[in-house]
């Protein structure tokens, strides 16, 4: 039951990096949240996270089952890892290799030169969100506050 630790530190994952019934009906509207929430946190152009995260999906699905995405995406000058969790208002169609729709999103860009960072980030992302009793928490989370505490709580020791 544990969100990877890297996730909650304070340097890539906020609470201001989560949203909750965030409004998307398609890949790309989610996909366009997610670079709204990065760029903020990133000082990067949101144009330019989501033309790299549209590109990265135009490649497959980043569906990895039981109802969670995790879009991610190398980024000229991301410097580091910045990650956001959304929860969407309504499933949407993913184009999961379960068929679930996706209703819980962690979206990841890292630094262009740091590919081991990101896919150690995303790698422990993919893991904590497979336990059920975990997705289960999250997509009866409250609020965006109660929803970063309990990521917090599953990565704990």
């Amino acid at each position: 039951m544990r969100i990877q630790a890297m996730l909650t530190s304070s340097e890539i994952f906020r609470p201001e990096d989560v949203a909750i019934g965030v409004d998307a009906p398609t890949v790309k509207q989610v996909l366009l949240q997610a670079a709204r929430l990065l760029a903020a946190s990133s000082n990067l152009p949101e144009a330019e996270i989501f033309k790299a995260l549209v590109d990265r999906e135009s490649l497959g699905s980043t569906a990895v089952g039981h109802g969670v995405a995790a879009p991610h995406a190398r980024i000229q000058g991301a410097g580091r890892a910045h990650a956001v969790f959304l929860r969407l208002a309504r499933p949407i169609d993913f184009e999961a290799g379960d068929d679930r729709p996706v209703d819980l999103v962690c979206a990841i860009i890292g630094d262009y030169h740091a590919s081991a960072e990101l896919l150690r980030t995303l790698a422990g992302a993919c893991r904590g969100l497979r336990n059920a009793e975990t997705l289960a928490k999250l997509r009866q989370a409250r609020n965006s506050g109660e929803l970063y505490s309990m990521l917090i709580e599953e990565s704990g020791p």
